[in-house]
C-alpha cells in the first residue's frame, strides 16, 4: 500500500480584486487580468502563461515581463480547461457550453479574434482537453461520458467513444505516446489507446471521484488526485503505467485535490507539486511522499490548478485573487524554499 503524511488543517477565502492588464491601479489595487475565478491555467512557453476562467475569457499572459499578451473572447459559458500547442502557436479551451475551440494571435499582436477553429459535438460540458506533441489531434471529454479525437486544422471529429458514467473530469496526453490519460467521476483512472479510442489500460478504482492527472516524462506512472471533504479522499496516488498497481499515495490536503503535476524542474529527487481547494500548494518528494513545502496565498479562496515550469517556476490559480507567481529553489542543506514573483 501506499505511504501516508500527516493531514494538515487549512481554510482561506478571499474577495474578487479589480479587472485590469495584471497591473496596479491609482488607488493602489491589483488589477487582475479576469474579473472572475480562474478555472485552470497552463503553460504556454517559457514566462508564458494561459488560463481560462468564468469571466468566459482566454489570457495568453508573459509573467517574466509583466505584459498581457492577447485576450479572447467567444465562449457562451464558463471555460473549464486550457491547453497549448507550442509546435503551433495555438491556444485551446474547453466549456460549459458544450464546445471546444481552438485560438490563435491575431496579426500585430493584441486585438480581438475570432476561434481559428471549433470542436462541436459534445451534449454536455467539456471538461477535459489535451493536444499531442504535433500540435496535430485534440482530444476532449466530457460530462456527456463521452471522449472525441479531432482533427485540429479541420475540426472533423475522427473518432469518439462512449462508456457508461465515464463523466470525464480531466485529460492529459501521454508524453510521446498514442495515449491520453483521463480521470472521471466513477472514480477511475483510464488510459485511451489515441489509434483506436479504446481503453488500453483501466486502474482499480479509488474510494472518491478523481479529479486531476498527469502522466511522467518518460510515460512509466500516472498520477491522480481525489475528490474530498475534511480530509477525506483529498489524497493524491501515484501509479504504475506497467503493471497498474498502486505505488504511493500522497495525504495532507483537506480539501479536493484541484490539480497534480510531475515537476519538470530537475533537482537530485524527484519531486509532485499539488494545489487544493483548501487554498494549500503542497510540493513533495514522490519516492517517499514528504512534504517538502506546504504554503498558501492570503485571501486567495480555492486554488483551482497550477502550472509547472522547468525553471522551477510555477503558476497557481485561484478563485479569488486572479494568478499567484512564485519559484522553487533548492538551498545547500538540500532543503525546498519558495519565492513569491508577484500576481496577476
Amino acid at each position: 500500500m501506499g505511504k501516508r503524511q500527516s493531514r494538515l488543517k487549512s481554510n482561506n477565502r478571499g474577495i474578487h480584486q479589480q479587472y485590469g492588464e495584471g497591473n496596479v491601479s491609482s488607488q493602489g489595487k491589483q488589477l487582475l487580468v479576469h474579473k472572475d475565478a480562474i478555472k485552470y491555467v497552463c503553460p504556454a512557453g517559457p514566462g508564458l502563461a494561459l488560463s481560462g476562467g468564468s469571466d468566459q475569457t482566454l489570457v495568453l499572459y508573459d509573467w517574466k515581463n509583466t505584459k498581457l499578451l492577447q485576450r479572447w473572447t467567444g465562449h457562451e459559458r464558463e471555460i473549464t480547461k486550457v491547453t497549448y500547442s507550442e509546435p503551433i502557436q495555438a491556444a485551446f479551451s474547453a466549456s460549459r457550453d458544450k464546445t471546444a475551440r481552438m485560438w490563435k494571435r491575431p496579426e500585430g499582436g493584441v486585438g480581438t479574434s475570432q476561434p481559428a477553429q471549433s470542436y462541436l459535438g459534445h451534449g454536455l460540458i467539456v471538461t477535459g482537453i489535451a493536444v499531442d506533441s504535433a500540435g496535430k489531434k485534440l482530444c476532449t471529454g466530457s460530462r456527456d461520458n463521452f471522449v472525441h479525437l479531432w482533427d485540429v486544422e479541420t475540426g472533423d471529429c475522427i473518432k469518439q467513444s462512449g462508456k457508461t458514467r465515464n463523466l470525464v473530469t480531466h485529460i492529459c496526453w501521454a508524453h510521446g505516446q498514442p495515449a491520453v490519460a483521463q480521470t472521471s467521476e466513477d472514480k477511475s483512472v483510464r488510459i485511451w489507446d489515441t489509434r483506436t479510442l479504446q481503453e488500453s489500460i483501466v486502474f482499480p478504482k479509488k474510494q472518491y471521484i478523481q479529479s486531476h492527472c498527469d502522466v511522467s516524462e518518460d510515460g512509466n506512472y500516472i498520477l491522480s488526485s481525489s475528490n474530498g471533504f475534511n480530509g477525506q479522499g483529498c489524497e493524491v496516488t501515484l501509479w504504475d503505467m506497467r503493471t497498474t498497481k498502486l505505488v504511493n499515495e500522497y495525504w495532507g490536503h483537506e480539501e479536493t485535490v484541484s490539480a497534480c503535476y510531475f515537476l519538470p524542474w530537475k533537482e537530485s529527487v524527484e519531486l509532485i507539486a499539488t494545489s487544493s481547494m483548501d487554498g494549500t500548494v503542497k510540493v513533495w518528494e514522490q519516492s517517499t511522499c514528504k512534504c517538502l513545502l506546504s504554503f498558501r496565498f492570503p485571501g486567495s479562496g480555492p486554488l483551482t490548478s497550477l502550472a509547472p515550469y522547468p525553471d522551477g517556476s510555477l503558476v497557481i490559480s485561484s478563485s479569488e485573487t486572479g494568478n499567484h507567481i512564485m519559484k522553487l529553489n533548492k538551498l545547500t542543506d538540500g532543503s525546498i524554499v519558495r519565492q513569491t514573483v508577484g500576481s496577476y
